[in-house]
């Protein structure tokens, strides 16, 4: 693991308690988040044909969210339940670009449905984008 020093910066600054609840937090919204985002995903494989091009969107952040979950969560659990950091730094750097990264794809989809939702609802006469 390393020197002192190192191994203190991985140690979690809450409480052992708090760590085993957000530890479980994390286990049950992962286990949501797979199973609604996974059956999304079937459906609109199933229904590919009649998806209409907002509905990418949803499809989309489905995506995101479960690629978050997917590499984020089996990092975060263990750890939460150690009260420490268990992985190297280089393993950190990776778990917070896959954090940013999902997150901003994530941000960007909500973004553009509230846009094509605002476009439906305050522009319903506008004949140059089409969303149905």
């Amino acid at each position: 693991m390393g020197n002192a020093s190192e191994i203190f910066l991985f140690v979690s600054r809450i409480s052992k308690d708090n760590d085993f609840i957000m530890g479980t937090l994390y286990i049950i919204f992962g286990v949501l988040s797979i199973l609604g985002n996974g059956i999304l995903l079937f459906v609109a494989y199933r229904k590919k044909s009649s998806l209409k091009p907002a509905e990418f969107f949803v499809v989309n952040l489905a995506i995101s969210d479960l690629s978050m979950t997917i590499t984020l969560f089996p990092l975060a659990i263990p750890s939460a339940y150690a009260h420490m950091w268990l992985f190297n730094l280089t393993t950190c750097t990776v778990y917070a670009f896959c954090g940013v990264l999902f997150g901003l794809c994530s941000l960007s989809n909500l973004t553009v449905l509230s846009c094509v939702c605002w476009l439906k609802v305050c522009c319903p006469n506008y004949d140059k984008l089409k969303f149905d």
